[in-house]
């Protein structure tokens, strides 16, 4: 009977806890939370995670953050030139700040916005009638060279600071 070396044993080993160790590097350490969002693509631009941030019900005349992460796969800048609904008077987009930004919002080319756990980006505003956690609501993004796109949003409570 034929003996492997204890060397190959302790190679083979080191390699598969070297796999182990890649997820501290790996594209997956870098996702966001999951949330109860709702997802849509738009010619080269994907958004993730869209949801209406509420604990609870959103009363008519109140305002409520619009989240999600808004990913550019083009070689080019786009840009979130206006988001619209229904259920609310305006949908006003906002700066890394959180001023207006009457210039939308920038989504860098091979990159991303993202706006699920930082700075609130877009704010529903005067909303038009009560919204129940378990309702959706109709929104239209417009983004200037990837076009437009509607999708059903949920409520749903966005998952807080991050540390």
């Amino acid at each position: 009977m034929r003996r492997t070396p204890l060397t190959a044993w302790v190679a083979a080993g080191l390699l598969v806890l070297g796999g182990c160790a890649a997820g501290q590097e790996a594209e997956t350490a870098e996702e966001t939370p999951d949330v109860a969002g709702v997802d849509g693509t738009v010619g080269e631009v994907s958004l993730d995670d869209v949801f209406l941030d509420a604990e609870d019900t959103v009363e008519a005349g109140a305002s409520v953050p619009l989240r999600g992460v808004l990913t550019n796969d083009a070689e080019q800048v786009d840009r979130l030139v206006g988001v619209s609904t229904p259920a609310a008077g305006s949908v006003q987009l906002l700066d890394d700040a959180g001023a207006p930004s009457a210039d939308g919002i920038e989504v860098p080319a091979g990159g991303q916005v993202e706006a699920v756990s930082g700075a609130v980006r877009m704010q529903v505003e005067g909303v038009t009638a009560p919204i129940a956690p378990t309702d959706t609501v109709s929104v239209t993004f417009t983004f200037a060279t990837a076009g437009e796109v509607t999708l059903d949003v949920p409520v749903a409570p966005g998952p807080g600071p991050v540390d």
